[in-house]
């Protein structure tokens, strides 16, 4: 089955009947997550190394963490600890020189009506401009593009922001939207060539995630080079994560995962994937996704819908892999942050944006460096991206 975005003339026609012909996670092995099967002979040598010295248990702090009474990681440079997590309020306009902050922002129906509204794009530019990648999900291209005029508006602010926009997505000639990543590319630098909508050849979604990687921008540290990581945009169908649905994209999302990290790792030697987005569904929804090993939401099921009420939204790596995640996340709080009523907040949009920060430079792995598995050249569609 060919996976990874671009194209397609959407059929309702088979949708629904397509459940036993599923044969995603069959195709695609997920070579480098297999791992080890350990004998009794095997055990038997790892207590023997265990008990003579020859392995040290302390490592294993890296899965526990090392913090100081505040709840901060403790700074070791000569281990790479696994950090508390815990969600921390948003210093507008300050952002270190050692972190970046990656954000998922549905906007809602990003289009003609709020483009017209100074007041709404003032407030949108500024929170796109606390973070350096944001993922937005709902963008209504029409005759007028709102990230293009969004990107606009924050370099006469005199940031540096630009795009990537995916072509209009959806079923037939029915409702149909866009993924942007906007970034700051005084910080941040977009990797050419790197943006492409997953390929959906049997229609298992309704939107196909959009895929593009990113590097920082900053001088080596001590040999380290800069953090580079790939980000898979998702906005999933509400009726096609409820609990009666006949194809669940919470049970499809794990294979374009697996699918972009093997392709990635395959082509680029990637280890870094972050896929983030609105899923419409809290944690215990997040079925086969959210059993992809070592995988999870930094956030769980904080609330991130604008009423506060309900858990959409979602940041998710692996806690293996993406080391460089340093514990801190957290919800620009549209209410708290601009001082609105609730009713001007959902004027902006019915989410809250969601944010978590990584280090500046690639940072040690827990578990080591793997090789390539076979790389596939059937996901990427050259022309289905569009830069502004």
């Amino acid at each position: 089955m060919g996976w990874l975005l671009g194209r397609r003339s959407r059929s309702k026609r088979s949708r629904n009947s397509r459940r036993s012909d599923r044969s995603f996670s069959t195709s695609i092995p997920l070579l480098r997550w297999v791992g080890p099967s350990f004998t009794f002979t095997g055990i038997a040598g790892l207590l023997f190394m265990v008990v003579t010295g020859r392995i040290d248990l302390s490592v294993f702090d890296q899965w526990l963490g090392n913090q100081d009474q505040s709840g901060e990681l403790i700074a070791d440079a000569g281990q790479n600890r696994q950090p508390k997590i815990a969600p921390v309020s948003l210093q507008l306009d300050k952002r270190s020189d050692e972190t970046i902050r990656i954000a998922t922002f549905n906007v809602q129906f990003f289009g003609p009506t709020k483009v017209a509204n100074p007041q709404t794009m003032q407030t949108i530019a500024r929170i796109v401009s606390q973070f350096d990648v944001v993922a937005i999900q709902e963008v209504r291209n029409g005759q007028v593009s709102p990230i293009s005029e969004l990107v606009n508006l924050l370099r006469s602010s005199g940031a540096n922001y630009r795009s990537s926009v995916s072509e209009s997505i959806g079923e037939g000639d029915r409702y149909k939207e866009a993924y942007a990543f906007v970034y700051d590319q005084s910080r941040i630098a977009m990797i050419p060539g790197s943006a492409y909508v997953v390929q959906d050849p049997d229609e298992l979604m309704s939107r196909e995630p959009m895929v593009a990687s990113f590097e920082t921008r900053t001088g080596s540290a001590e040999g380290r080079p800069p953090f580079r990581f790939t980000m898979i945009n998702v906005h999933t169908s509400p009726s096609e994560v409820a609990e009666n649905a006949v194809i669940n994209e919470m049970n499809v999302l794990d294979d374009v995962f697996t699918s972009v990290r093997n392709y990635e790792y395959g082509m680029t030697g990637e280890e870094d994937f972050i896929l983030l987005g609105d899923l419409n569904v809290d944690t215990a929804g997040l079925r086969e996704l959210g059993q992809v090993r070592s995988v999870f939401s930094v956030a769980g099921d904080t609330p991130t819908n604008t009423r506060r009420t309900k858990t959409y939204d979602h940041i998710l790596i692996d806690r293996n892999m993406t080391t460089e995640f340093t514990g801190r996340y957290g919800l620009l709080d549209l209410q708290d942050t601009f001082g609105i009523s609730e009713e001007e907040a959902l004027k902006i949009s019915d989410h809250q944006p969601l944010w978590a920060e990584f280090t500046i430079h690639e940072a040690p792995r827990l578990t080591p460096r793997l090789p390539p598995v076979a790389a596939r050249t059937d996901i990427i569609d050259q022309t289905g991206s569009m830069r502004y």
